[in-house]
């Protein structure tokens, strides 16, 4: 009886162990990240003012924070993950039209697709055009 129990508790473990192993990166990116560094051609910049919203499995949030007016700007858009290690962003036209808010981002269209280098609980890590952002969960 004993061992059958261990055997039970075991199995228990790695089921649970398999399904805690198996959160796709989907599940991991909700919530809302900001961003921390930017590291381009071996030069790191700070960055506070930034944070990208995963809302749901599609939708998207990008804000930014201007400290010279107290003011948030931010839009809406859509996310798409053909796999595990890519993220496609596409902004839409809510708040602002896409061509106005593309000028406070580094986006050089409305669309951009990233490689997701890291994912944890904590801690994301997207590379696009040559440049790695860090985000910290917030």
């Amino acid at each position: 009886m004993k061992r059958s129990l261990r055997y039970l508790v075991l199995a228990a473990a790695c089921l649970w162990g398999c399904a805690a192993c198996s959160d796709d990166v989907a599940d991991r990116l909700k919530g809302k990240w900001q961003l921390q560094t930017v590291e381009a051609d071996g030069a790191t910049q700070r960055v506070d003012t930034v944070w990208y919203n995963f809302q749901s499995e599609s939708l998207f949030m990008y804000q930014i924070y201007q400290p010279a007016t107290g003011r948030y700007v931010y839009t809406y858009g859509y996310k798409t993950q053909p796999d595990d290690r890519t993220l496609r962003l596409q902004l839409a036209n809510y708040t602002l039209r896409v061509e106005q808010f593309l000028p406070f981002t580094d986006w050089s269209s409305g669309v951009r697709t990233f490689r997701v280098v890291h994912v944890d609980s904590r801690r994301l890590q997207l590379e696009s055009d040559g440049r790695r952002y860090s985000f910290l969960k917030f």
